[in-house]
């Protein structure tokens, strides 16, 4: 029997398209030249107000990604184990349960591991990609996947690049979820 490859999946603009994350881009230009922010660092919501609003702003991931159908075939098939770890925090589970639910993609998901301590999105999913030694993972954010493409050496960082950061030069870059799937199905038939 084949060994099944081990894949890590962001949650936000990877599994579920997210139209917002088209801002990050903006943002970090303006943390690095107008603030002077040059650290990899991301906003944690601690007031009732501030979660509503992040809250909200989550609510911008109301589908599936392109692949999504893909991922429920390979997880099917036993192609690939697919875990699910997401930068959300626990205020947003239920939401995030919703979503996978409503879409039949929680089945997919041999893990789904939450930011529950409230850590950093960089550390966070350092350590669980550490724990987890998968052999490839799937992120969105540019900074995220910079940082972890640095910081871990035994997992593939595959990026989800969005339209305004697409011209970033990176070896493993895909416009969608599909994309990369098929990318990592292709490197694996090709080691076999």
């Amino acid at each position: 029997m084949k060994r099944k490859i081990i894949v890590g999946l962001d949650f936000d603009g990877v599994v579920a398209y997210n139209p917002a994350r088209l801002t990050r881009l903006p943002i970090a230009l303006i943390k690095k030249h107008l603030l002077g922010i040059h650290n990899v660092s991301f906003f944690v919501p601690k007031t009732p107000l501030q979660r509503g609003l992040w809250a909200l702003a989550h609510e911008s991931s109301m589908f599936p990604s392109r692949g999504a159908q893909l991922l429920r075939d390979l997880t099917s098939q036993n192609v690939i184990e697919a875990h699910l770890v997401t930068s959300r925090f626990a205020f947003l589970e239920q939401n995030l349960y919703q979503f996978l639910n409503r879409w039949n993609l929680r089945q997919c998901f041999t893990s789904i591991t939450l930011n529950k301590r409230e850590e950093q999105p960089h550390k966070y999913k350092e350590r669980v990609i550490r724990k987890m030694k998968f052999d490839y993972f799937l992120e969105d954010n540019w900074d995220i996947v910079a940082h972890l493409s640095s910081a871990v050496t035994d997992t593939e960082i595959h990026w989800i690049y969005n339209l305004l950061d697409r011209n970033r030069v990176y070896p493993t870059k895909h416009p969608y979820l599909e994309h990369a799937l098929q990318d990592i199905i292709k490197k694996k038939h090709r080691s076999s």
